[in-house]
């Protein structure tokens, strides 16, 4: 291949191009094997094309770009659940006892776990496996665990696409644990079709803290661990949401409130039961549709979001200006507001 006579920077620019163009071309019968082996449903072709996903490579990105295209068609029809809660109110054990009711009854079940990366290192445990042994074992359950990486709100980056990758290779329904960073109750009704807290029993007066913003976005709430000595407790807390919920001006539906012990596996079945009730109704009067396409729309502001700032991290030219404009900032001779629209018009 021969170069025009050019710019050093812009034969870069072409030698770039070049590379790339010849990466993807020399990947499409192994983007179409990928395919292949998601479509029917093979394990280890699901976590390379999820792992695909993840990648921050931009070679890897663009073929998981063309092997999320070729698997469209096949990514709409299952359920999407988001698990949230704080930390320690029992998400990854109600997980793993949904997900054995699920699959005893003859589901495929996918499940999606987000483990909270450090801040320092940027590395996560990776640990939700261990804390789902039993359904770890079992042939029709897939589970994922993803780090946050720098995504706040309780999900990964790659969640939604990892999400329609698992829909295209037979899972259904797909259930996705969030971090429970306080953020994560929005950020899930920005992804799954429903969202179910879990919340621990608590004495009257701690109730006075919930946030409205928690029983705006819920779908479902759950007071876990109610057995033994809190099953009294639980069922009292379970009465306060309820009059909390009643009283909300912002709920045209009112969310339903139920009790559940994964230790003595109570409830469960019926938390299912509620959880195809919300979607039955949901997909009658077309909210399900509606929130789906809501969440397209984020989804692309997002996408659009993070392509901006690779784009900016990946500019020598950018990161330059970037360091003269905080110069002038220093100095007072720039406002910040200004200094972000003189960034934005050279990007």
């Amino acid at each position: 291949m021969k170069f025009l006579a050019l710019e050093p920077s812009s034969q870069r620019q072409q030698l770039r191009f070049c590379t790339v163009y010849w990466m993807i071309m020399l990947r499409n019968p192994e983007i179409e094997s990928l395919a292949e082996g998601i479509l029917a449903g093979d394990r280890m072709s699901l976590s390379q094309g999820i792992t695909l996903l993840e990648s921050t490579l931009e070679a890897d990105q663009e073929t998981s770009e063309r092997l999320l295209s070729s698997l469209l068609p096949k990514t709409d029809t299952a359920l999407r659940v988001a698990v949230t809660g704080a930390p320690g109110v029992g998400k990854s054990t109600f997980i793993e006892a949904l997900g054995m009711h699920l699959v005893e009854s003859g589901n495929k079940v996918a499940v999606l776990t987000i483990d909270p990366s450090s801040p320092r290192t940027g590395g996560s445990i990776l640990g939700d496996k261990t804390r789902m042994p039993r359904l770890a074992k079992h042939p029709d359950s897939f589970i994922r665990p993803s780090p946050s990486g720098t995504v706040t709100g309780g999900l990964a980056h790659a969640t939604r696409s990892t999400i329609l990758l698992c829909n295209a290779a037979g899972y259904n329904p797909i259930l996705v644990e969030t971090v429970g960073t306080g953020q994560g109750e929005y950020t899930a009704r920005q992804t799954v079709d429903v969202v179910l807290l879990l919340v621990l029993a608590h004495a009257g007066d701690e109730l006075q803290g919930i946030k409205r913003g928690i029983l705006e976005t819920a779908d479902l709430i759950a007071v876990s661990k109610a057995d033994g000595p809190l099953k009294e407790r639980a069922s009292l807390t379970a009465k306060t949401y309820r009059r909390a919920l009643a009283l909300s001006p912002s709920r045209s539906v009112i969310p339903k409130v139920m009790i559940s012990s994964a230790l003595e596996n109570t409830g469960i079945a019926d938390i299912w039961d509620a959880i195809k009730e919300f979607e039955h109704t949901a997909r009658k009067n077309g909210q399900l549709d509606q929130r789906r396409h809501e969440q397209i729309k984020f989804a692309i502001f997002e996408a659009a979001k993070e392509l901006f700032l690779t784009r900016f991290s990946r500019s020598e030219d950018l990161q330059h200006e970037l360091q003269q404009l905080q110069k002038q900032v220093i100095q007072g001779e720039c406002t910040v507001n200004k200094a972000a629209h003189i960034l934005l018009r050279d990007l």
